[in-house]
Parts: C-alpha cells; sequence; structure tokens
C-alpha cells in the first residue's frame, strides 16, 4: 500500500466511477482497476460493490475511506508545514467556525490579522460544529472557533471570549413596550430556532428547560440571520448571540428585551486536534487571536485567558 493507490483509492470513491476518476488522475481506466484491485487484494476485502451504474463502498470501504481521507490530509499538512518553517507571515491557514463564529466573531479578527500579515492564505469554512469536529480530526481544518463547552478530550480548547445570549421581538410583539419581561411570561410564546445541532439552539432548550420553561418551537431555520428576519416579521421570539445583533447597530425591526435575572452565557473557544503540531502561521494565528481578544471582547466565563505555549 502507497500513497498513489490511496489517491486512486480516494478518487474513485469520491466519484464514485472508475472512468472518472481515471480522467481526473490522467491516468488509463485498466491501470486505475488495477491498482483498486490490488489494494483489495492486499487488504483481503472488497471495498466497493460491483454492478450497478456507480461503485459504492462497503462497509469496510467507508471505514478504509475515512482513514484514507486522514492519512492525505496528513501528508498535505506535513508538506504544508515544512514548505513553511522559518516563514511564519507566509503559508495557508485552514480556519473553521460555527454560525456565530464565522460570520460575527471571525471576520473581524481575520481582517485585523491580514493587515498585518497580508502575505498569508487563510481559507475561511463555517460550518456545524458537529461537522468541524470531524474534520478537525481528520486535519481537514487547522483551528476553528466554535460555542462551547467542548468536552470530547481528543480536542485541544482555549477559552477565547464570552458571549452572552440575547432574546429578541419584534417592534409589533406585545412584549415591545416593555423593560423586561419574566420568565414566566415566556410560556407559550412562540420560538423561533435554529436547526437540530445548533449549539446555540441545544443552550437555549436545556436552560430554559432547566428553569422550568419549555420552548414552544414553532419554526426551525438555517442560520441566525434567517432567525432573524423570522423575528422581525413577529413570527415568534429567539435567543440569538449578542454578536448577531451587536456589530452594526440593532435593526429597526428588531428589539433585545431582558428577561429578569434570567442570562445565558457560554464561552466561544478555539479548539484543535490534541497534540497537533501548530504551522508557524497557526501558531501566529492563535498568538494574534488572543491578543485581539484581551483587547476588544469580553473576557470568558470561568476560565483565565489562555497562556500559550507554542505546540511542537
Amino acid at each position: 500500500m502507497n500513497f498513489h493507490q490511496l489517491k486512486i483509492f480516494y478518487t474513485v470513491a469520491q466519484h464514485q466511477s472508475i472512468t472518472a476518476a481515471a480522467f481526473d488522475l490522467r491516468l488509463t481506466q485498466p491501470a486505475v482497476s488495477q491498482q483498486i484491485k490490488a489494494l483489495e487484494k492486499e487488504l483481503g476485502i472488497a471495498l466497493f460493490e460491483r454492478g450497478g451504474p456507480k461503485l459504492r463502498l462497503t462497509q469496510a470501504g467507508e471505514a478504509f475511506y475515512r482513514c484514507t481521507v486522514t492519512i492525505l490530509h496528513a501528508k498535505d499538512e506535513a508538506e504544508r508545514i515544512i514548505a513553511e518553517l522559518g516563514v511564519a507571515t507566509k503559508g495557508k491557514l485552514i480556519l473553521g467556525a460555527n454560525t456565530t463564529g464565522g460570520m460575527y466573531l471571525l471576520p473581524r479578527v481575520v481582517r485585523a490579522f491580514k493587515e498585518g500579515y497580508p502575505e498569508t492564505e487563510i481559507i475561511f469554512q463555517i460550518e456545524s460544529t458537529e461537522w468541524l469536529y470531524e474534520k478537525i480530526l481528520e486535519n481537514v481544518v487547522d483551528l476553528a472557533v466554535v460555542g462551547g463547552p467542548t468536552e470530547d478530550r481528543r480536542f485541544g480548547v482555549e477559552a477565547i471570549c464570552l458571549d452572552r445570549l440575547a432574546l429578541i421581538i419584534s417592534p409589533s410583539h406585545r412584549f415591545a413596550n416593555l423593560s423586561k419581561v419574566s420568565l414566566k411570561d415566556l410560556k407559550g410564546e412562540p420560538f423561533v430556532v435554529p436547526t437540530q445541532g445548533s449549539r446555540t439552539r441545544q443552550l437555549v432548550e436545556r436552560e430554559l428547560k432547566a428553569a422550568g420553561i419549555t420552548p414552544n418551537v414553532v419554526m426551525q431555520l438555517m442560520g441566525t440571520e434567517a432567525v432573524k428576519r423570522a423575528v422581525a416579521a413577529n413570527l415568534g421570539i429567539a435567543y440569538v448571540s449578542q454578536y448577531a445583533v451587536e456589530r452594526e447597530g440593532l435593526p429597526a425591526e428588531l428589539k433585545v428585551i431582558s428577561v429578569g435575572d434570567f442570562e445565558l452565557q457560554r464561552n466561544m473557544e478555539l479548539i484543535y486536534r490534541n497534540h497537533k503540531y501548530f504551522s508557524p502561521v497557526a501558531e501566529r494565528f492563535r498568538e494574534f487571536l488572543h491578543a485581539y481578544a484581551r483587547r476588544h471582547l469580553p473576557a470568558p466565563r470561568g476560565a483565565k485567558r489562555a497562556v500559550l505555549k507554542a505546540v511542537r
């Protein structure tokens, strides 16, 4: 087994076709088929189900595919790190973030970082936290900013800043003329929430239920901006990150209202694969992120600012 065979297997699995993979790899179809058969013979198991219009991975093939992704990305990462050694301002960094981190927090940090280090190439991916966990473990993503807590010991976790959740309503809502409401006022109120898997939704539902309130969910939408638009149309009320309503001033069609002494908070966290080697570019950005947070963002709850130690 070698990297050449793994690359061929990966490409065939991606395309579900020997023909398409051969075209992509600039190889002949017999050459691709021969390498797949050799790999299956060496492993002693079939990797693809044959006979249909498309090749489909067997159960063993799916497991081997996940391993292949990790191996190939580790190879790419090793080559990238070697190329970047000693040149901390050049190179490529792959950043990930959940909706809150990606839309409202990291862009300002990345913009400030690029002003000082314009030669650094940054690839920025906004995805669900669960997706980011998977891609960090596969070495597809270098660093990610997500809403905490992250308790999986496979990840290194550094608290970046505090995030308070704000309850937003429409100016047409019956609460609009009140300075604050109580928790019992929320009973039966229609809630607009992000889709299942959202860490914000999990926090809101967990803490409200602990306080004796079961949210009356009437709508679930993809992303915070969609939630804000639904609230603006007075289709319900919602909790969103403070960062989603503070940067450019609260839109006229939305209003923030306090809920007695009830407060929802979490830390925004920088996560990465535990024991990860930080390239010079990744280490530079990590240091910059913490420095930026100390100057411009609220201190994380129940955690001191990270004391950075280079991972080598």
